[in-house]
């Protein structure tokens, strides 16, 4: 008898300690965004883009919407990798309809979705653009049919915060959200555009605030200081540069229970793009095992 309960107290302390281990890891996906275009040797077609991302070791690269979004995702699967988000521009006409075919070709991409993928939506929104509350009268009524299309697939629908667009902040990403009032749809983080419009102020109280809705989440490297007056040369930077503590960053994000992906900028970036996205990678590896060490 007593033999059978050391046996079973060994046991749940090796199973306390494994539970502990894979809570501690870093283990979120990590994805290459799909705005290679200022590489001096860009990867063109979506074969090139597929080969790229499983030399260099990224678990997958984004969709960029409608335009070679099923050849994208054919070759990323050929290569065991996936696509883990899909950034998709909407924009409304002065009616608050969708323009275009869009409505359709949203449904399509998010039918072609692989399970448990994220579609966030960048909103235009020239027309409506002079009150929030006039923009999100059209806007929750399309999210709400969107998102329960896209249930039945097991697929994420959320707000991308982007300068100079509809919505801009974290904050109205979520206020969104709620409104749609789905589960499966959230919110995104985007560091570079979150310093631009917000600044360095407050963000574990950010993080903190907003992490129940937060499916997505893009860093870069960047730098500190007066970030709204920053251009995109200083907010996107490879990864491991710039003065901002991007490591503290997804540390507090991680340590505050986010597990969904983290994706990379690379919009704007030049030079030697397997050099750039290497280096990125490895950083990523030092984060991963200064955050294994520190927990």
């Amino acid at each position: 008898m007593k033999i059978k309960l050391l046996i079973l107290i060994v046991s749940g302390l090796v199973l306390c300690s494994c539970l502990a281990t894979a809570k501690n890891e870093l283990d979120n996906i990590f994805y290459c965004q799909n705005t290679m275009w200022d590489f001096d040797n860009r990867p063109e077609t979506p074969l090139q883009k597929a080969k790229l991302m499983k030399a260099i070791g990224f678990d997958g690269l984004e969709g960029f919407g409608y335009t070679n979004f099923f050849e994208l995702k054919k070759e990323l699967t050929k290569e065991g990798l996936s696509m883990p988000v899909n950034y998709v521009k909407i924009d409304f006409g002065v009616d608050g309809k969708l323009n275009g075919n869009a409505l359709n070709e949203i449904k399509e991409m998010i039918k072609g979705s692989e399970k448990g993928a994220i579609v966030y939506f960048a909103l235009i929104g020239r027309y409506f653009t002079d009150t929030e509350e006039s923009g999100e009268e059209m806007l929750v009524p399309v999210l709400r049919e969107f998102s329960d299309y896209a249930i039945s697939f097991g697929v994420k629908l959320c707000i991308y915060p982007h300068v100079t667009f509809y919505c801009e902040t974290i904050a109205h990403s979520v206020k969104i959200a709620k409104m749609v009032d789905r589960k499966n749809f959230g919110a995104a983080l985007n560091l570079c555009h979150l310093l631009k419009v917000e600044g360095i102020e407050e963000l574990d109280t950010k993080i903190e605030t907003y992490m129940p809705w937060l499916f997505a989440v893009n860093i870069s490297g960047a730098d500190i200081g007066d970030t709204k007056e920053f251009g995109w040369d200083r907010l996107i930077q490879p990864l491991g540069q710039g003065s901002f503590d991007t490591y503290a960053f997804v540390k507090s994000l991680k340590d505050h229970g986010y597990d969904g992906p983290f994706g990379i900028q690379v919009y704007n970036l030049k030079g030697d793009v397997v050099e750039t996205l290497t280096k990125t990678k490895e950083v990523w590896e030092g984060y991963k095992r200064r955050y294994a060490q520190e927990n």
